[in-house]
């Protein structure tokens, strides 16, 4: 894929556009490929980047040199890992990650909220860190658990091509199937967790340190 390209494979509202229909604004969820400005949505207030330094040292985001862009790291550093070792399919590391990484996705939230403007959230394949944040958004925007999962199972389709050549590339084809698993499953899992444990999404956003007027403002 080069410079020219101007479509984004990955790229769509948060629950879908009628989750969103009643919102003054549109928050996107998506990949990070080297594309055009046009791959975009037009009028973009902000970009929340939640990738790592390095990566983004590796691979610039097509709008970074925009005022909109904003680097906010989803994965802590002062974690020194990324999740637990025994945190080993992608349910048990979401899970590790609302605790372990809770200052990055707060403060992803806390840029969400601050903008009235449309939002785009993205990472590097747009599923994973992407797709915590987008779930628990959706389920705050009052989705269902079913529908929360089948949101974050539509990038399946999106990064089939992204995942193929991973594939083909790939030393540890087990590592790979795993981190490449696209099922609704996988999101409802962590977020009846976050109900049995905070009560509701809305209370691990407290539990984080979300204000209730930030809060409001997602």
């Amino acid at each position: 894929m080069n410079s020219t390209t101007s479509i984004l494979s990955n790229l769509r509202p948060v629950g879908g556009t009628a989750l969103q229909a009643d919102h003054h604004r549109t928050v996107y969820r998506a990949n990070t490929e080297p594309v055009g400005p046009d791959a975009y949505p037009a009028g973009l207030s902000v970009v929340i980047d939640l990738r790592r330094v390095d990566e983004t040292d590796a691979v610039p985001h097509p709008l970074a040199t925009t005022t909109a862009y904003r680097s906010v790291p989803l994965f802590d550093p002062a974690a020194e890992i990324e999740s637990a070792a025994d945190a080993v399919e992608l349910e048990d590391q979401y899970i590790d990650w609302l605790a372990r990484h809770r200052t990055g996705i707060a403060e992803a939230l806390r840029a969400v909220a601050a903008t009235d403007g449309d939002v785009l959230v993205c990472c590097s394949a747009g599923k994973d860190r992407t797709g915590i944040v987008s779930a628990l958004l959706a389920r705050h925007w009052g989705d269902g658990i079913d529908a929360v999962g089948e949101d974050y199972a539509a990038s399946a389709a999106g990064l089939a091509d992204r995942f193929a050549r991973e594939r083909a590339a790939s030393t540890d084809p087990e590592a790979t199937a795993t981190a490449q698993r696209c099922v609704p499953e996988i999101m409802t899992t962590v977020i009846e967790h976050v109900e049995r444990r905070w009560g509701s999404v809305d209370g691990y956003l407290r539990a984080i340190g979300l204000q209730d007027a930030e809060i409001a403002a997602l």
